[in-house]
């Protein structure tokens, strides 16, 4: 509920409140160019926001392309660990279930190095597995287990790579000091009609919004919203094991975007955020 307040007062009251200052805010005027001024801060603040931007979106379609290798090669783990040696499928698929429901417990920005443990379990299950000199063709499947062990692992670390900020609190002070500049140059162009105070409101949310579109992306919204929760269910499906969410996802997204065709477990912390204890409850459909 606190986070679609949020969203609600982001994206719809605080540009509503912009687009009706140029009609409360009292008309005045400055003694300087305001053309020339206007010029140069607009365009150091598209040069930064578009290198930003730039930047953004190039670590977001890397992080989306990493998540869906670390998605096949999880199955891969577990479908080759099976074929080697049969008798390890519920360790494996416990150790894999343990690190996806770490997993989805922490935003994509801090998953990979906060389930450092829960990784390096199904590494020592996967690096246990072991089959007869005799099965030729187990042995073959050993050779692409490892094969998969080892590009799960360069996946985690180009996603550990690929998920933090472009954008820091520096930045964002400029680009924040920039467009509020840029702001202040337009009310100055106000000459008390209707149609120039529009005018000026739709290019001062514009601004709000290119700032907002630029955090979205550096912070990951937009991947976390195209997913919510849908690859990872594939590993769950893939392992045996029944879906799973934390409790945070139904506050989010609520029941219309989650998959709950099956039966699924939700994971209902104790103290969330300052502790990532819980219990998880197996609900029937």
């Amino acid at each position: 509920m606190l986070f679609v307040v949020k969203k609600v007062f982001v994206k719809f009251l605080i540009p509503v409140v912009l687009f009706g200052l140029p009609f409360v805010v009292p008309v005045y005027a400055v003694g300087f160019d305001v053309s020339t001024f206007a010029t140069i801060f607009s365009m150091i603040f598209v040069i930064l926001v578009g290198f930003f931007i730039a930047a953004a979106t190039a670590n977001y379609l890397n992080l989306q392309s990493h998540l869906a290798e670390e998605t096949a090669y999880l199955i891969a783990l577990f479908s080759l660990g099976v074929s080697v040696q049969p008798s390890m499928k519920k360790k494996l698929g416990d150790v894999i279930d343990a690190y996806l429901i770490a997993a989805v417990d922490y935003p994509l920005l801090e998953y990979a190095n906060k389930t450092r443990k829960e990784l390096h379990d199904v590494i020592d299950v996967v690096d246990s597995i072991e089959v007869k000199v005799s099965d030729p063709k187990g042995m073959v499947a050993l050779d692409h287990l490892y094969e998969a062990k080892i590009s799960l692992i360069k996946t985690l670390h180009s996603v550990a790579f690929s998920a933090p900020r472009v954008v820091h609190r520096i930045h964002w002070v400029i680009l924040t000091a920039l467009a509020s500049a840029l702001v202040f140059l337009l009310f100055t162009l106000r000459t008390g009609e209707v149609l120039a105070g529009i005018v000026i409101g739709v290019l001062t949310i514009s601004l709000y919004l290119v700032l907002i579109l630029l955090h979205e992306v550096d912070n990951n919204d937009f991947l976390e919203d195209s997913l919510a929760y849908s690859d990872v269910q594939k590993v769950f499906e893939a392992i045996g094991k029944l879906k799973y969410y934390p409790e945070t996802a139904f506050r989010r997204y609520g029941n219309d975007q989650l998959q709950l065709d099956k039966d699924y477990r939700v994971g209902i912390y104790k103290d969330y955020p300052k502790s990532m204890e819980k219990r998880i409850k197996i609900v029937k459909v």
